[in-house]
């Protein structure tokens, strides 16, 4: 367990002393931490008081703004260790690893399957439901994969190299006669698909913004003298959408128009005309997404910070703060109410944007950077991977943690343990049905 944990649970104890009602309060956050400090040789045990702090935080009247946070993470603890495979050392949700860094991870039409792409130059496809078997290698490269991208219809992954080109690639193989692998040799920044086409968009070095056919047939929509490190194209509308390295987002509205947009030029206002951009600060932006409603731009930013844009009314939300190094991947949930992002801190984080005062869960397991994370289609999992070349799946809903530890053990809590760790003149419960 790390440092970290232990001190945010102190400094978050503290915090309680203000509540009005803290005793059930004070009672979760204080089993919550015995369960994290358990050391892992005791994992029944540790496993136990996790989920009896688990029931007191969803039957009490707890305060909702601390409490979920540490009982996520004594219930995650505490299923690492109850999981663990001694023989390849891994915890139970740490799948198998590329042979480097891992950059991205995207799901197509099939919510069982996810792709992954590494510097290694492989895009693997992983089952979901078989978490440790063998992935399937669907491209394999000399290049170095900066990114992947599926097409809104599941069937073509873009392969984004660094400093190069990229590759279309049909992810089943009966699609071959269809598509075949294209590979536009194109140096680029960066690319993305055009929602419902069969068109991607690219950024050449040089600053031009093309459209291009699968034929690669291109036409130029736009021009910049920034250089962008994403780019977002907006389903609703089209209009396209850049986070780039000076801080400027950028957007390009049909009809395009080819326009420059020099840094020393760059409108301070939104306008309603083809081209606008609007300097957010001196940090570069790493990554962009559109909430499903269509009415929010979530923006990632080097500073470590997330800006909340009002895509209609073309204004600020709220900055949300919390990730101590570069954002690098971000994301919404199917419903729109949750945002993961990942960062360079070590962690993947997913808020709660219907309540600004509600603390992330913090997904903190990763030896290195966490360069990339994705809900699954139904947002009920998360996956990440960064550079210690792991993949790893979280569930979203601590409540599936808390099953897992009664399916996992058949004991309960004894009253000689109940008394030791829960209280003695707390009434005895038992965690698990037996």
């Amino acid at each position: 367990m790390r440092f970290r944990f232990t001190t945010l649970l102190l400094s978050l104890v503290t915090l309680l002393q203000a509540q009005e009602n803290p005793t059930t309060t004070e009672l979760v956050m204080s089993m919550s931490q015995r369960s994290l400090v358990m050391p892992g040789y005791l994992p029944e045990l540790k496993a136990l008081i996790a989920r009896q702090a688990y029931e007191f935080w969803k039957e009490g009247n707890v305060e909702p703004y601390v409490s979920h946070l540490n009982v996520y993470q004594a219930l995650y603890e505490a299923n690492k260790f109850l999981g663990y495979d001694s023989v390849r050392d891994m915890a139970y949700n740490q799948v198998g690893m590329h042979s480097n860094t891992v950059t991205s991870v995207v799901f197509g039409d099939d919510p069982n399957f996810y792709y992954s792409s590494s510097t290694d130059g492989k895009v693997l496809k992983w089952d979901l439901t078989s978490p440790r078997g063998i992935p399937e290698t669907v491209y394999e490269s000399e290049k170095i994969i900066q990114s992947i991208e599926m097409s809104n219809d599941g069937k073509v992954l873009m392969a984004i190299f660094y400093q190069e080109g990229l590759a279309l690639v049909p992810i089943e193989r009966n699609q071959q006669e269809d598509i075949q692998v294209l590979e536009d040799p194109t140096p680029i920044q960066t690319a993305t698909f055009i929602p419902g086409e069969r068109k991607y968009l690219s950024v050449t070095k040089s600053g031009e913004l093309l459209m291009k056919g699968f034929d690669a047939k291109s036409e130029q929509v736009g021009k910049t003298a920034l250089k962008i490190n994403q780019l977002k194209v907006d389903e609703q509308d089209g209009t396209i959408y850049a986070g780039t390295e000076q801080g400027v987002l950028e957007a390009w509205e049909k009809p395009y128009e080819v326009k420059e947009s020099p840094i020393e030029d760059i409108m301070e206002n939104w306008r309603q005309q083809s081209y606008f951009g609007y300097k957010l600060g001196s940090f570069s932006i790493n990554c962009l997404d559109i909430s499903p409603n269509g009415n929010t731009l979530a923006i990632g930013r080097d500073r470590g910070d997330i800006v909340l844009w009002d895509i209609p009314a073309k204004r600020l939300i709220r900055i949300i703060s919390g990730h101590q190094s570069t954002v690098t991947d971000i994301q919404f949930n199917p419903k729109g109410n949750l945002l993961l992002t990942t960062s360079r801190d070590g962690t993947a984080r997913i808020w709660d944007l219907t309540d600004s005062r509600k603390l992330p869960i913090i997904l903190d397991d990763h030896d290195d950077w966490v360069f990339t994370g994705s809900f699954n289609p139904n947002g009920t999992q998360v996956i990440t991977g960064g550079g210690d070349e792991y993949i790893r799946t979280w569930p979203v809903d601590p409540a599936y943690l808390a099953f897992r530890i009664c399916a996992m053990i058949n004991r309960r809590l004894t009253q000689e343990e109940w008394n030791e760790f829960i209280g003695k003149d707390i009434t005895y419960q038992a965690s698990c049905n037996e």
